[in-house]
């Protein structure tokens, strides 16, 4: 019997505008979840659900996907006050999929200082990143010592390959890979990354309402149970007891989330009130 489905990346209003009923099933469910928003009126819909019984910490971040300056004062609010659990989705993104996400020396300059803005933010107020890599795990290596002064780093959809992962390890960062359906979808790099890595370092994952199992117009936060179904297939365990430590491990990659979970800080619907 599952106890407890973790996911360590979803996100909540972009879920509603696809899935508005969503909040019912979750909170009927075995569910805790770490959401993470990028603008303040998205950080405060996300907490008012709270009120609909639902069970979450939350993280907040400049996204590299949008390297911009609007919300930084209140990332820094955030943080200093003990809201966050992580700071976050932060990192690079050099996809390519856009013009502003090739890596030209204009958009890495753009990214750096952003992710260099939440890195010292995390150093200062003693949180984990939670980081977006894509076509940029060089920069990861290039600030491995400033991220192994955090309580943790978690690698979001993690695709890069095993020996990146260990050699991030070997550099003393405290890393925790998360998995979502790329295991599903037959991301081979990601199986084989799953499969090898240290058991106390998987976290699981959706990202809903994005990156959906193949077939699927979204993702939905339901997906968790397939995401960990095919990852306890994959590594050959019984998916109860994965399950159980994946909580383990969502719990051990973000440290305030138990403390979090019980403040009063979290009764409110927005900051202030």
């Amino acid at each position: 019997m599952i106890t407890m489905y973790t996911d360590a990346h979803i996100h909540f209003v972009d879920l509603a505008g696809r899935d508005p009923d969503f909040p019912a099933r979750y909170a009927a469910g075995p569910y805790l979840a770490c959401v993470a928003s990028h603008a303040e009126e998205e950080f405060e819909a996300t907490e008012r659900m709270r009120s609909q019984g639902l069970r979450f910490v939350s993280s907040f971040g400049i996204h590299p996907q949008w390297p911009v300056w609007l919300h930084a004062d209140f990332l820094s609010r955030l943080a200093e006050e003990g809201r966050l659990v992580a700071i976050g989705e932060a990192g690079f993104d050099f996809f390519g999929d856009r013009p502003e996400r090739t890596r030209s020396a204009e958009n890495e300059k753009v990214q750096r200082a952003v992710f260099e803005y939440q890195l010292s933010l995390a150093e200062r107020c003693g949180l984990p990143l939670l980081m977006h890599v894509r076509k940029a795990s060089d920069l990861v290596f290039e600030y491995s010592r400033r991220l192994s002064r955090l309580p943790s780093v978690i690698l979001h959809s993690y695709s890069g390959t095993v020996g990146e992962a260990e050699a991030l390890l070997g550099k003393g960062v405290n890393a925790y890979f998360s998995f979502g359906s790329a295991l599903m979808n037959g991301h081979k790099r990601a199986q084989a990354a799953a499969v090898a890595l240290p058991s106390q370092r998987l976290l699981s994952e959706t990202d809903a309402p994005w990156q959906p199992p193949r077939g699927s117009d979204f993702c939905r936060f339901e997906a968790i149970g397939d995401i960990v179904a095919a990852l306890a297939s994959l590594r050959g365990f019984d998916a109860a007891g994965l399950s159980a430590m994946l909580e383990a491990n969502f719990y051990a990659a973000y440290p305030r989330a138990r403390a979090l979970l019980d403040s009063t800080l979290f009764v409110s619907d927005s900051l202030g009130n």
